[in-house]
């Protein structure tokens, strides 16, 4: 796969800020909230042109249970994004309050809450079934084979990974994000005393958390089809 283009780099950095504070705002600042989903929308819309190509290998080539996981978050993901954007036109009051008032707010409330949360939790997926690990990533940017990448670099990486996912844990806890996800809550609960920059930092460790979960769940799949296809090929 070639090197990806430095305006979708952009956009997919865009986005994954756009994801953490659209979730991070959402309980806090109403307003704030609705411009960066609609904000969100764009870039989400702008990533799947700039990416449509990646998109359309993923139906071709050898089936695999990666490629399995990969159309599956993808599929999940877009139903969520078409459920959060239906149900923002009915609830919004300042993005788009121009528009005449739609009926079934508590249904569009509950509906905006579950896609919300899944489409965050599948958004990360999706980029942990993508991502590269750390030396794969410093072998590409810097055409090094992956043994010259010094052992402490990787050590490093992973104690970092390590600390930040533990924390994203405390927070998927503490911020209840179970109970949202499987609609135990009927209406959005916030600690209005919480500052802002703590919040983006929750829901920023629970995005590495989630996208590190995917990517070992990715590469421990990888290693197993090799292996398969290795026993097959030695009979």
């Amino acid at each position: 796969m070639k090197n990806r283009s430095p305006i979708a780099i952009a956009v997919d950095a865009a986005l994954a800020g756009l994801l953490i504070a659209v979730m991070a705002t959402a309980l806090v600042q109403e307003a704030a909230h609705e411009y960066l989903g609609a904000s969100l929308f764009a870039a989400v819309t702008a990533h799947a042109i700039l990416n449509r190509r990646r998109f359309r290998a993923l139906l071709r080539g050898r089936r695999n249970m990666v490629r399995a996981l990969r159309l599956m978050a993808i599929a999940c993901l877009v139903m969520c994004v078409i459920g959060q954007a239906a149900s923002a036109l009915v609830l919004s009051k300042f993005a788009f309050g121009f528009l005449p008032a739609l009926p079934g707010a508590a249904v569009a409330r509950r509906i905006h809450m579950l896609c919300s949360y899944w489409g965050f939790v599948l958004a990360f997926a999706h980029v942990g079934l993508h991502i590269k690990g750390p030396s794969r990533l410093i072998r590409t940017r810097g055409e090094r084979n992956a043994s010259d990448v010094p052992r402490y670099v990787i050590w490093a990486c992973r104690f970092s990974f390590a600390a930040v996912a533990c924390f994203g844990a405390y927070s998927f806890i503490q911020l209840d994000f179970a109970a949202y996800l499987f609609g135990r809550v009927q209406f959005a609960f916030a600690d209005y005393g919480a500052p802002i920059d703590l919040l983006l930092m929750s829901y920023a460790s629970i995005a590495v958390l989630i996208s590190g979960l995917f990517h070992y769940l990715r590469t421990t799949l990888e290693a197993l089809e090799i292996s398969r296809h290795r026993t097959s090929r030695a009979r």
